[in-house]
């Protein structure tokens, strides 16, 4: 059984405070009980966000042309399940503000995140055009 969404966001709330308190300012309520948050990288770039609608935890980035399309899911289907939930929220996020993840285009309009970049170099060995964007530097060119 999911646990109730109103506890679930107090969940993770409480856990954000400790572990990413720079999240807190921009935590917006919804009437479902649940919550959106979004921390902007120091470039200003592009920012992480979470939510937690339907009882699980959505992170995802905003790219720098405004899309929020890029994210993943994850899943608490009970209450015993919320450690490791909240382990793997904060890999994710360190991973990104530690430039592990980073995101990258090939066009000005569609982006993807990756912690891989020499499989994406290595897939596009000819092309001059991919841009990577790292949390703490912002735009960074590998080629």
């Amino acid at each position: 059984m999911m646990i109730e969404q109103n506890h679930f966001s107090t969940l993770i709330k409480s856990y954000l405070e400790i572990h990413f308190s720079e999240f807190i300012p921009t935590l917006k309520f919804q009437s479902d009980g649940s919550f959106d948050c979004i921390l902007r990288n120091p470039t200003n770039l592009f920012s992480i966000w979470i939510a937690t609608y339907n009882s699980e935890i959505t992170l995802g980035i905003e790219d720098p042309i405004g899309k929020t399309d890029i994210h993943t899911h994850i899943f608490c289907y009970d209450e015993s399940e919320i450690s490791e939930t909240l382990s793997d929220l904060s890999i994710m996020i360190n991973d990104i503000k530690n430039n592990k993840t980073v995101l990258y285009c090939k066009d000005e309009s569609s982006f993807q995140w990756t912690n891989n970049i020499s499989s994406i170099l290595k897939k596009n060995i000819h092309s001059k055009n991919i841009q990577f964007y790292c949390w703490k530097t912002g735009n960074t060119n590998y080629n």
